[in-house]
């Protein structure tokens, strides 16, 4: 269910949520302390969440709202150019991540348990992410800046070559600023394969 579907009762019980969510962690988090927040009895704060995995995926949607926001922000930048717009976008994508892991820790924590449980929403955010990308490569497409068949496709092919850069694991080796410069020479080395790949079907000889 989209937030804007909510009731005012049941957008402050996912406020008291977030707070103890982003403080205590979800595991430590119980139904019964989220309806004392709220004012109310745990069996009424059942009536508009299920469980507390239901309050746990509203709290990860509006999260993925907020990231895709600024994903979209990128792409409608009319001072960049459509490589620019690209290079941002990924810069953008690892920046949130990268800041949302080492300044929210507990919200990155949820994020991950929820998408074990729910796969599915991780495909819908990862759905969101791709379609702002397909409209960076057909903007680049239509302006000249690319000529990358199938952008639909090719989208998922540029995430999954950048997935490194939105890792836990990475988030560990480096301060942000040495991730960046490795992240935009991966994106280089991506732009040229589009680039060799396209003057091969045109029939060009590639140089060296």
């Amino acid at each position: 269910m989209p937030i804007e579907n909510l009731d005012e009762t049941a957008k402050e019980i996912l406020n008291a949520a977030s707070r103890r969510f982003l403080h205590y962690g979800y595991g430590k988090t119980t139904m019964s302390e989220i309806a004392k927040d709220c004012n109310m009895s745990t069996g009424n704060l059942y009536r508009f969440f299920p469980s507390k995995l239901d309050i746990a995926e509203m709290f990860v949607r509006v999260l993925r709202r907020e990231h895709v926001d600024n994903l979209r922000a990128v792409a409608n930048d009319p001072s960049k150019s459509s490589t620019e717009k690209l290079k941002a976008f990924f810069l953008a994508k690892m920046r949130l991540a990268y800041d949302r892991f080492h300044d929210k820790p507990k919200a990155y924590e949820l994020s991950s348990s929820l998408l074990t449980e729910r796969p599915k929403v991780g495909m819908e955010w990862e759905s969101a992410e791709a379609g702002v990308l397909c409209d960076i490569i057909s903007m680049g497409n239509a302006d000249g800046g690319f000529a990358i068949e199938n952008p639909e496709r090719n989208a998922k092919i540029l995430l999954d070559a950048a997935y490194r850069f939105t890792s836990p694991a990475v988030f560990h080796e480096g301060e942000y600023d040495e991730l960046a410069d490795e992240l935009n020479e991966v994106i280089d080395l991506m732009l040229d394969g589009f680039s060799w790949r396209r003057r091969l079907r045109a029939g060009e000889k590639p140089t060296h």
